[in-house]
């Protein structure tokens, strides 16, 4: 008998492969992942260049005062550490590394937990492999790579995982499988994006639904029903540290809000871009890159908008996939079917009226937007259906039967082929009338689409005729399973790998700190003020500016930005900037006054706006009730307070205020005045803050729309502003205990595999 190497080490070897395969650029090149359009540049390095600084100072980055005159962090997702990978390898090798390994390993997770879900399925050795590739190798998450959503593809790596712990869970009652689903979805949470852990929630609604309705009873219905929730209170209770800080801070955010169904719906999917699984070329390819443009225009010409990354499955794996749905022999391939089908459906979503009742009925849909992101159920699920449907294609003789519609698939490419040319300037006739001209006009983008496309169409005929004559070589018993599997799993490795490859982005640095070098003067010339605009690359150099890039802000953010966006210069002035920069010149406060000043046409400058505003400051005069600041009135000579500080008028000269200690999360202020008045602090406003005075507890108040302040008495004080993280400390608490009672659940479980009890193993 010849040697046969065990399935733990067969997976293990198989998943170290595959993620060298896909990430051998990251493994042997020392440069930095990122793009034009990649968040890993304008928003990734910025924040994990913070987020280790602040953790080398031995604390939590809760508060970013580098962006938006301040805004939550940890709490809006930006410093997702508590994730194990992400959290050690930022530790361990820094930022630079953090970014670049967390692909190759999440590719190395996502393999074993597909190896595991198809074991449990008793599909065979070669279909688990087929299967593996498939799924491990898939555009879906690794063409995420130049986008940047590495939490994206965390997500995704724990699905057949948490798939696995339902089926488990359904077949053995093990409460150890209500862990293992816990712990997929805690770790989904802790990676930093609840649309992704709310879509693969619904995935295992569908699964054990499923399962239930095979074989419906009262038993089953609860086993269901008590699983789900299980898995889910354990996942939430993993999850806490980092999920209701990230509650806290929805409720201030605009992205918290209900939107309206246009925005819950826009980035849908349009259902003709599905054909992308088999085709990724098909409505021109990607954005960002030198070949995304030809003639003057952009390849691209589907509706989507933006296309940073593609949903190609492959077309052999679609192939496996059509076979497992049609055989009688793979009834779980109906359920991961199921799952697919549910991705697909959100994912259109406004084109579908399926996601108009999600948004009606279901609450949590009403705060999402880009619905297309749902569509990795959908390639998950078709690629985990080739390995049962490679078991099937190989199974005597219903492979003679499999080989012929494979064939005539591969026939039917090569005759659109033929007609690639009329069929897609007819299909194109839309996107043209959109763009308010003729395709007559921009021959060389069409025949850049029409080449691209024609590529696609010869690729799927070819790979076809592969899968056909391996399917027929199975069936005449010139070759055994074991080289289908080898000859599958080479077909669906061309397939995939290359195009993962093509998001593959450099970027020519190695460091952080090479990528953004400090502007000559710059920090001499800001001081102890801020940047207008401004911008995340200032992050790494500690530098304040007023505006920056963040996927949420809080509202109060939105009013500074609306305010200083129409207000003109004495808004944009009460952000405390003092250096103007464009362009990479960089223009102190003192310049930019004086040739506003020389400006005869403007009819003059007022003297009270010739020197910056101060982040902390006593206002001469202060107005109860308003929500905005006085227009053109510097907040030095009159703020605004929302709610009333509860003084009286001011009559004397307005008191001074000194910053004293100034950190993330704490900022001192010495005051000093000879009657009761408004302290105001040019950082955002929010809920999250807390201010006391010498040492007493005082009322926060928000100032001119955006701005912290507080009523101090007469006299000189001690004023102290500083963050309430108290929301992390009870979701850490959470996540401990929770985590606790995993481990101890994990430890009766690897007892009871040791002790040979019935139903301990895994399939």
């Amino acid at each position: 008998m010849g040697f046969r190497l065990p399935d733990r080490h067969m997976a293990i070897i198989l998943a170290l492969g595959l993620a060298a395969a896909v990430y051998w650029p990251v493994l042997s090149s020392p440069r930095l992942p990122g793009g034009d359009l990649s968040d890993t540049v304008h928003q990734g390095y910025p924040f994990l260049s913070y987020t280790a600084a602040s953790i080398a100072e031995g604390r939590i980055p809760h508060w970013n005062p580098y962006i938006y005159c301040g805004i939550p962090f940890f709490s809006s997702f930006s410093a997702p550490v508590f994730y194990p990978v992400r959290g050690l390898l930022l530790l361990a090798a820094g930022p630079e590394a953090s970014v670049r390994f967390i692909w190759p390993v999440q590719a190395f997770i996502a393999a074993l937990s597909a190896w595991l879900f198809l074991g449990s399925l008793a599909v065979s050795r070669g279909g688990r492999t087929v299967g593996t590739i498939a799924f491990a190798a898939g555009a879906w998450a690794n063409t995420l790579f130049y986008a940047g959503h590495a939490s994206k593809m965390v997500s995704w790596s724990f699905l057949p995982l948490l798939l696995y712990a339902c089926e488990r869970w359904w077949a053995t009652r093990r409460a150890w499988f209500l862990f293992l689903g816990g712990l997929c979805l805690g770790m989904q949470a802790l990676s930093s994006h609840p649309q992704m852990l709310l879509y693969s929630a619904m995935a295992a609604t569908v699964w054990l639904a499923w399962r239930f309705l095979e074989r419906p009873g009262v038993s089953k219905a609860l086993a269901a029903a008590s699983g789900l929730a299980a898995m889910t209170l354990v996942g939430a209770g993993l999850g806490a540290v980092q999920m209701l800080p990230g509650y806290a801070f929805s409720r201030t955010s605009t992205r918290g809000e209900d939107l309206p169904l246009s925005q819950s719906a826009s980035y849908s999917m349009p259902p003709e871009e599905t054909l992308a699984m088999a085709f990724p070329h098909l409505f021109g390819y990607r954005h960002g890159f030198p070949d995304s443009e030809a003639g003057g225009g952009p390849v691209y010409w589907g509706r989507l908008g933006l296309r940073l990354s593609s949903e190609f499955t492959g077309v052999s794996i679609l192939l496996l996939a059509a076979v497992a749905l049609l055989s009688r022999r793979t009834h779980r391939g109906m359920a991961l079917g199921a799952v697919a089908l549910l991705g697909l459906l959100v994912s259109w979503g406004g084109y579908s009226p399926f996601y108009r009742i999600l948004y009606d009925i279901v609450p949590v849909f009403r705060k999402l937007r880009a619905p297309h992101m749902a569509a990795f159920l959908t390639t998950s699920g078709i690629s985990l259906l080739a390995g049962p449907g490679f078991d099937a294609a190989v199974a005597g003789v219903r492979a003679g039967r499999c080989w012929k519609p494979i064939a005539a698939w591969g026939a039917l490419c090569i005759v659109l082929l033929a007609f690639c040319r009329p069929i897609l300037s007819s299909a194109q006739a839309g996107w043209w009338r959109r763009a308010g001209a003729s395709p007559a006009a921009f021959p060389e983008l069409v025949d850049r689409r029409v080449d691209l496309a024609s590529g696609d169409l010869l690729r799927a005929a070819l790979v076809s005729a592969l899968v056909a004559g391996t399917v027929f070589a199975v069936s005449r018993k010139r070759i055994g399973p074991g080289t289908a599997s080898l000859l599958v799993s080479a077909v669906a490795a061309l397939e995939l790998v290359p195009l993962d490859r093509d998001f593959q982005v450099f970027l020519p640095q190695t460091r952080i700190a090479d990528l953004y070098p400090e502007p000559a003067g710059l920090r001499e010339a800001v001081g102890e003020g801020r940047i207008f605009p401004g911008g995340n690359e200032f992050i790494p150099l500690g530098i304040r500016s007023v505006t920056g890039y963040h996927a949420a802000r809080t509202q109060a953010v939105d009013d500074m930005l609306a305010g200083i966006s129409s207000g003109g210069f004495p808004e944009v002035r009460s952000t405390g900037f003092t250096v103007l920069i464009d362009g990479g010149t960089v223009a102190p406060y003192g310049a930019l006054v004086d040739e506003m000043a020389s400006d005869t046409s403007a009819g003059g400058f007022p003297a009270e706006l010739s020197a910056p505003m101060p982040r902390a400051f006593m206002p001469a005069s202060w107005v109860s009730g308003g929500e905005a600041p006085a227009p053109g009135i510097p907040p030095e000579a009159v703020s605004t307070v929302s709610g009333g500080p509860d003084l009286p008028p001011p009559s004397g000269q307005p008191g001074s205020a000194v910053i004293t200690r100034d950190e993330p999360e704490l900022v001192e202020i010495a005051t000093e005045s000879g009657e009761p008045g408004l302290l105001v602090l040019a950082d955002t406003w929010h809920p999250g803050w807390r201010v006391s005075v010498d040492g007493t507890e005082a009322r926060l108040l928000r100032a001119n729309g955006w701005m912290r302040a507080v009523a101090v008495p007469a006299g000189q004080h001690s004023v102290c502003f500083t963050y309430d993280a108290s929301d992390f400390s009870t979701g850490l608490l959470i996540s401990v205990v929770t985590a606790l009672l995993t481990a101890v659940a994990a430890a009766f479980e690897l007892v009871s595999r040791r002790r040979g009890k019935p139903g301990a193993g895994a399939a």
